[in-house]
């Protein structure tokens, strides 16, 4: 669970060829300049620039760093869409907005001039906040890269996907076994700390508040949602190897309704056009995702794909 990208024989010989090299290349110049190892980080930088999902199961992690170094300032790196989803949440003091391009669902790779400058900008930032660690779980060389150009006298992660070398310390990425979450919270006890006990493992947390709950309530009585159970539904995903085709959704309400009765409710994300599919059959709602958020706290189950929905829902 724990690999971010596909896997293949010669994809993994290529990077540990890279890394063999990088490792040598970089090797007089892994110090912590010197600051003695012992010292708490006071600004800490996360690495998490993929969906929605991920910056929920980071939030665990979060939580966990926030307990641990309860003066530092934590920033964190990610997509725009975790200022919404970490808003309330005291979590991080800062988060620094950024779509990287590998991180789009469709050319990933074609940087143009414009795709360059806000890059180097995005490093020049970095650089002048001047981070103490930073810390990443993506096991991704280019989430490793952005580590290394903060400058920061330690950098933590793992020593997959090449580029192990670019950080100051690392875990072994034989973890096919274990839990994102997990991923995460390992990598906390690689950080400096006058602490000798193993970090916590606290829940994911989001942070509805109650007028948001309210809001959320009142707008689905005001769309007739008004009879138990209120079951959602949310047929999106990040691509279509997670997606349940819409016939069987539509198939389910339908059964559902006849079982067991009660409010049927389907949500759907900015870009997908289904709206006809289900209007018959359940009250459709295109939510922003703080409302989703909202939404999902009145609705008594959630049936989803992969996506991003079904760790908010969690």
């Amino acid at each position: 669970m724990a690999q971010t990208w596909p896997v293949s024989r010669k994809r993994i010989a290529a990077l540990r060829l890279i890394d063999l090299i990088g490792r040598a290349a970089a090797a007089p110049f892994q110090r912590s300049k010197g600051r003695s190892v012992s010292t708490p980080p006071g600004r800490i930088l996360v690495i998490e620039p993929w969906n929605v999902g991920d910056v929920v199961i980071a939030t665990s992690m979060l939580a966990a760093l926030r307990s641990r170094y309860p003066s530092a300032r934590i920033s964190l790196l990610a997509k725009p869409h975790a200022e919404e989803l970490l808003q309330e949440s005291e979590l991080v003091d800062d988060i620094i907005a950024f779509d990287f391009p590998w991180t789009a669902q469709r050319n990933k790779y074609s940087l143009d001039l414009r795709s360059l400058r806000l890059l180097m900008s995005l490093v020049r930032r970095l650089r002048a906040e001047r981070f103490d660690a930073t810390i990443d779980s993506r096991m991704d060389i280019r989430s490793n890269l952005i580590a290394a150009l903060t400058g920061a006298p330690h950098r933590v992660g793992y020593d997959i996907g090449g580029g192990g070398w670019l950080l100051t310390r690392t875990l072994p990425s034989d973890r096919s076994a274990s839990h994102k979450i997990d991923d995460w919270l390992a990598l906390l006890d690689l950080l400096p700390s006058e602490s000798n006990s193993p970090a916590s493992r606290p829940n994911p947390v989001l942070t509805v508040t109650p007028s948001e709950r309210q809001q959320a309530k009142a707008r689905l009585q005001s769309l007739g949602v008004i009879g138990r159970p209120v079951i959602a539904y949310h047929p999106g995903g990040s691509h279509p190897g997670k997606r349940w085709p819409v016939v069987q959704f539509k198939q389910l309400i339908r059964r559902l309704k006849e079982s067991v009765g009660g409010s049927h409710v389907v949500f759907l994300g900015p870009s997908e056009n289904q709206v006809d599919s289900f209007d018959s059959d359940a009250v459709v709602i295109r939510p922003a995702l703080r409302e989703l958020m909202a939404l999902l706290t009145a609705c008594d189950v959630l049936v989803c794909n992969d996506s991003g929905p079904m760790h908010v829902a969690d």
